[in-house]
């Protein structure tokens, strides 16, 4: 079997994960998270069943994989541009644009990671959307408690202001979900607004 560990892949396995976990995305995209079995992957990527097993070695590898890499991607992305800014306004500004770019320019891998979120149970039968720690959040509650320690953002139990933040950002990522082919434009603009305008303790125009 192929090493667990990425450093010790090679490229030819690197690149034939990749084309089983872009194969994964099309399925789950076509035809759903509970159909998308091994075999209806496997046909999408070309290879035998056989070779899925042997780099996954389960369908629900296969599937959490998928998720590790479109939201581990989504936060490096993210987390690049907001950290090139250094006042809490232009981080918060810079995340919530690098947030919904991202989700914008990568429509297929971000419907399908959130299809599978949504839909995938952990053995316990808790939803896999529902076992977020604080940790997954870090950025973006360190770029809220910054502001308000500063004295530029009202005051709000940082949870709270945290699931708001979150939820917003959820609308563009449903619009898209929605219609593969939808302007996020005006979503960008309007979530920045709306976010910091509920925020900032002087009201400006953003």
């Amino acid at each position: 079997m192929p090493s667990p560990d990425p450093a010790s892949r090679t490229f030819t396995e690197n690149a034939r994960r990749a084309q089983i976990i872009t194969a994964a995305i099309t399925t789950v995209n076509e035809i759903g998270f509970h159909r998308a079995s091994l075999s209806e992957i496997a046909a999408r990527a070309g290879v035998a069943k056989s070779a899925i097993v042997y780099y996954f070695g389960a369908r629900e590898r296969l599937l959490l994989s998928v998720v590790d890499q479109v939201f581990t991607h989504l936060d490096q992305e993210v987390a690049q541009v907001t950290l090139a800014e250094t006042e809490p306004v232009a981080q918060l500004t810079a995340y919530l644009r690098a947030y919904l770019d991202h989700v914008g320019s990568h429509r297929a891998e971000v419907t399908a990671g959130i299809e599978i979120v949504v839909a995938h149970r952990t053995e316990d039968g808790t939803p896999l959307y529902l076992t977020g720690t604080e940790e997954d959040s870090r950025l973006v509650r360190d770029i809220l408690t910054s502001g308000m320690d500063a004295g530029v953002f009202r005051q709000m139990p940082l949870p709270v202001v945290v699931a708001i933040v979150e939820a917003v950002l959820d609308v563009g990522v449903t619009e898209v979900q929605r219609d593969r082919a939808v302007d996020l434009t005006p979503f960008i603009d309007e979530t920045v607004a709306f976010i910091l305008q509920g925020l900032l303790v002087e009201r400006r125009d953003v």
